[in-house]
Formats: structure tokens, sequence, C-alpha cells
């Protein structure tokens, strides 16, 4: 059975995000899937009677707002017990076709994102936490060190991902995903891609393909949506949530 992780804490989601996630999971996924819920709210989660679903207790950090991303580097903790490498996606992310090349891929190393702005810089040196894949027996350091030191990092670090990014680099690196396997829906999808980057894009003049809702290339598994627009305020709700 393979791992999958999501963090749902805080109000910014509903719990209908994490029943679409074990949707997605079975419809794309060829093995089955253990979907394990980093949560603030196990009686919620275990309440919902989704098969395959186990909720943890996140821990006391006192994190609020933007800071609940935070939440995402106690998947690294030696308390929570893995069967295995662990794929973790964020809640705002849409699984799209058959994700078991993403346990396959680089199976030693530390899977990450590159940053989406990719898309404009390409040489863009910071990771993007969206998704991501990783041996549990090797990381708990990522977790340990943010217990000890936790104010410390969160003045230093904007999020979870700058840490992250930090981290590895220090360690000599972790591997970014190909990247039309996940993508960015409004800079990488929506009206065939964006042109620049930032919250006020103008169609038709910022998109390359302004006449179509959105193309996806044929390789691309996940979906992120990561700001605005939302999915359900997107075509793309309509036709590929399950």
């Amino acid at each position: 059975m393979k791992e999958v992780c999501i963090v749902y804490a805080g109000t910014k989601f509903t719990t209908d995000y994490v029943v679409q996630k074990r949707r997605q999971l079975d419809k794309h996924c060829s093995k089955p899937t253990r979907l394990t819920v980093l949560t603030d709210d196990p009686a919620t989660i275990m309440g919902l009677g989704l098969r395959d679903t186990r909720a943890v207790l996140l821990p006391e950090w006192q994190l609020t707002g933007r800071q609940l991303w935070w939440y995402k580097v106690y998947m690294f903790s030696r308390a929570i017990d893995w069967l295995g490498p662990v794929l973790y996606l964020d809640l705002d992310t849409v699984i799209i076709h058959d994700i078991m090349h993403l346990y396959k891929h680089e199976p030693d190393s530390f899977m990450i994102l590159q940053d989406f702005n990719r898309a404009f810089i390409r040489s863009y040196p910071i990771s993007n936490s969206s998704i991501m894949r990783f041996d549990p027996r090797d990381h708990h350091s990522i977790c340990e060190h943010f217990e000890q030191n936790r104010e410390d990092i969160l003045r230093k670090f904007r999020g979870d991902q700058d840490y992250l990014t930090d981290w590895f680099k220090r360690l000599g690196g972790s591997s970014w995903w190909p990247t039309e396997w996940c993508m960015s829906y409004k800079w990488e999808i929506q009206h065939g891609g964006s042109r620049r980057g930032g919250p006020d894009l103008v169609h038709p003049d910022d998109y390359y393909q302004p006449d179509v809702p959105y193309a996806i290339p044929g390789k691309c598994s996940i979906v992120v949506f990561h700001g605005k627009p939302m999915m359900m305020e997107t075509p793309f709700y309509e036709h590929h949530i399950c």
C-alpha cells in the first residue's frame, strides 16, 4: 500500500477537499493508497468514514493564519508510523492521471517541486512544497530541528518551502519533479499559460492561448492551485473534480 499525506488544519478549507483527495487517489492511483490526514480535528476527519484513511493529531505549535503551512513539517516526525515512502500533496492539488511514477522516479532522492516562478525564470532557485516525496527514515531531523528552533525559524523563513530549500541546499540539494508532471494552474495551464506572474494578469494580453479556458500537457498528472483562482472558480473544476 502506498502512503499519501495531506494537512487539514484551520478553516481555510472544508472537508470536501479531504473527500475529493480520497476520491482522486481511488481514481488515479493504480496501487492501493493509505491517506494520512495530519489535522487539528481528528474526530471530524474520522467521522467522514473514508476508506483507508487515518487522522493524526497535529502538535500544539500554536500556528495561525498563513503560518498553518508550517504544519507540513510534522510529517517528518518520528512519532508518525509510515509503511514506506510518502507522497505529500497540498489540499488544493488535483490528481488527473495515474501517479505511480511519482513513487518510482529517483527513488533515493527527496523529491520536491521547483517553484512555479520557473515559468518565467528557468533557473529559479526556490522549491515549492505543494508536492513532495520522501523516505521517512531519512528525514526526521527536519522536524526535530524545527521543534527545537521554531521561533527562530519562523522569523528567518517566510514559509516551509523556504526552510526546506535552505535545508537541502546545505545538505547538497534535493531533486525537482519533471516540469510537466506537476503544474501550476494559473501560470502554466490557464489559457495555455501566462506570459508573466503576479496577481494582476490581464486577459487576453497576458496569455499564450487566450481563447481556450485551459490547456493541460499530456504528461501532467497533478494540477496545483496556488492563490487565485481557486479550483472551484474555474471551468477545470467541472471537468476534472470527481
